[in-house]
């Protein structure tokens, strides 16, 4: 059981929780204003958010990681999905992060930036770099917090909130940023 105030345990995503996964995928990014700006009608954005989500799902789970954070009851609160597409040879090791997301209830909690430093950790024990899209203010702020700077717009998307982020790897050992 965990104590008071420790953070919550962070387990990779198993085939249990695989369509509680997916429905919080699409149930939070059925709000994201990226993609209300992409797909405006919510009957077509929830049926692509489901295929695209579901898909986004297997590569991670067969070239990156999917880490979770479940609730008392085993409910998903928060999930990222991270790809790690393999270099070639000579490129940077890159890992990216496709989606974060928490639960309207358990927002406000530090669970995003958990699982973001969780993750961290393990890419700069790897020396690799970490790639983001942020689509809003509060996201990036969050983002830039975790040592993440932006490097410009998310191609071939021309808003100008949308914007990829990059963070350099970090000497082993090296502290990530507080929450």
């Amino acid at each position: 059981m965990d104590q008071p105030g420790s953070p919550p345990p962070i387990i990779r995503l198993g085939s249990t929780h695989r369509h509680a996964a997916l429905r919080l995928l699409v149930h939070v990014f059925d709000r994201d204003p990226a993609w209300r700006r992409i797909i405006r009608w919510a009957p077509a954005r929830a049926l692509v958010l489901r295929v695209y989500y579901r898909r986004a799902m297997r590569v991670a789970l067969a070239e990156g990681r999917v880490d979770l954070i479940t609730g008392p009851t085993g409910t998903p609160l928060a999930l990222a999905l991270w790809f790690h597409p393999h270099p070639s040879s000579g490129a940077a090791d890159v890992w990216h992060l496709e989606a974060i997301v928490v639960a309207e209830a358990a927002r406000g909690r530090g669970l995003g930036g958990h699982l973001i430093r969780h993750a961290l950790a393990d890419i700069d024990a790897a020396g690799a770099i970490a790639t983001l899209d942020a689509s809003t203010p509060d996201s990036q702020r969050l983002y830039e917090r975790l040592g993440f700077t932006p490097v410009g717009p998310v191609p071939p998307w021309p808003w100008p909130r949308d914007l990829r982020m990059r963070r350099e790897a970090r000497a082993t050992g090296a502290e990530t940023a507080a929450p």
